[in-house]
């Protein structure tokens, strides 16, 4: 089942650009496993504006806080560079 989260996350990242820990609610996630990255057009003809981009970014991963369970989680990435923990996959 999915959560829909929306918050604010911190998120460190690999050379490559994949997520390999992120914070939220002031606690540290580390990923675990490969992240998979998602990306989905946005519908840029139908603001008024320009977008700054035009592909959403997103990252699947599974990620582990302390010695608990995995969890899948969906974090994406905006235009100027900040991330959001989209989604926790329960």
């Amino acid at each position: 089942m999915a959560t829909v989260v929306d918050a604010s996350v911190s998120v460190a990242v690999a050379p490559s650009g994949a997520p390999e820990s992120f914070v939220w609610d002031r606690f540290e996630y580390r990923v675990v496993g490969q992240p998979i990255a998602l990306f989905t057009r946005t519908a840029w003809w139908t603001g008024a504006a320009s977008p700054a981009r035009i592909d959403q970014e997103t990252w699947r991963v599974d990620a582990i806080r302390d010695e608990e369970e995995p969890t899948r989680y969906d974090l994406r990435r905006d235009a100027e560079g900040g991330w959001t923990l989209a989604v926790a996959w329960t």
